[in-house]
């Protein structure tokens, strides 16, 4: 959706977004393939309308769980932001697809199928802006309290040759010309081995 639609149901969903304060059960760590396609999404980033942003990465992957069992991961109307509410993944792959016709169909299976559950991230993460990674459960910093945007990934689907990616970035923004927001990625390997952007679909946005 650029789904205007939704933007009251968003409003809501926001202001009550649940962070459980438990670490997921799910111990595994994204792969190193997944780290070069967040990196690539971050590189589309280099344009933050503030000199010296302070930008939040949580450290938990996305999940598409809803209540309790969506563990520390901030949740719209009590259920995932990867498919909100009346959404499900069928229909936000029928949406992605008529963006995308040509999206394998072994990507999405892969990135429905990770995203189940959440994993943890780790450092070292690079980005064009300075960063910190945000575990559940952190020590308060003072320097890092009022962040000027919070990012939060789910994992990354690959194709079943690793040519193709599909990742899902949330932004909440606490700052002026920059909206909150959900979007889908799609990036292709190039024959140098480099992810390229193949296309970017606005799940959401919600006003300020």
């Amino acid at each position: 959706m650029k789904h205007l639609s939704r933007l009251a149901i968003l409003s809501i969903a926001l202001l009550g977004v649940i962070l459980l304060p438990v670490w997921s059960q799910n111990t595994s760590e994204a792969s190193p393939d997944e780290y070069r396609v967040y990196e690539a999404v971050f590189g589309l980033m280099d344009h933050i309308p503030k000199e010296d942003p302070h930008v939040t990465l949580f450290g938990l992957t996305l999940n598409s769980k809803c209540g309790e069992d969506g563990s520390s991961v901030p949740l719209a109307n009590g259920c995932t932001f990867l498919w909100i509410k009346p959404d499900s993944a069928i229909s936000v792959e029928r949406l992605l697809r008529a963006e995308w016709a040509d999206m394998e169909n072994s990507t999405w299976s892969d990135f429905e199928a990770k995203n189940a559950a959440s994993v943890r991230l780790h450092e070292p993460i690079s980005t064009p802006w300075k960063h910190k990674l945000i575990a559940p459960g952190d020590e308060p910093s003072k320097d890092w309290d009022s962040p000027d945007l919070e990012i939060f990934l789910s994992r990354v689907g690959f194709s079943q040759k690793k040519t193709e990616a599909v990742v899902y970035v949330l932004v909440f923004s606490y700052m002026e010309h920059v909206l909150t927001a959900g979007d889908y990625f799609l990036f292709r390997m190039d024959k140098t081995g480099h992810w390229k952007p193949a296309g970017r679909l606005n799940y959401f946005t919600k006003d300020k």
